[in-house]
Parts: C-alpha cells; structure tokens; sequence
C-alpha cells in the first residue's frame, strides 16, 4: 500500500515518539533552510506523515520483536 506522498514507495508510518519527534526535527531542519539529515524523504513526506501520527497515543520506543530459533 502506497500513502498519498510516498511517490510510489510502501508507506510506512510512524509507530513511535521518539520517530515523531525525529520526523519533527527533520521538517524544523528544512524549513529553516538547512541542509537535512534525512536524504531519502521528502518534505511534502514528512508533513503527511506527522498529520497522520497526530493525536495518536504512540509508545516511547517501538518494541524489537524476538525471533526464536527453532
């Protein structure tokens, strides 16, 4: 499934805060006319996917999922 910005990518969205607040920065960096850290996203990106994750209860950290080795 592909979002409305991602430019026919797989949209992944955004599962935690501290993503959020990394996306929030990201878009602070290039609205102030510097240069940004993250190359492979753009900025109509980031807007769409922190609108999405707004108002959402996110946990702190997303949980790494263990593989057991059978």
């Amino acid at each position: 499934m592909t979002g409305p910005g991602c430019s026919g990518r797989k949209h992944t969205p955004i599962t935690s805060k501290k993503q959020r607040g990394l996306f929030g920065a990201e878009l602070a960096r290039r609205r102030a006319g510097k240069k940004g850290v993250m190359s492979g996203i753009t900025t109509k990106e980031l807007e769409s996917h922190l609108h999405e994750s707004k108002g959402k209860k996110l946990p702190a950290r997303k949980k790494k999922r263990r593989v057991l080795n059978g």
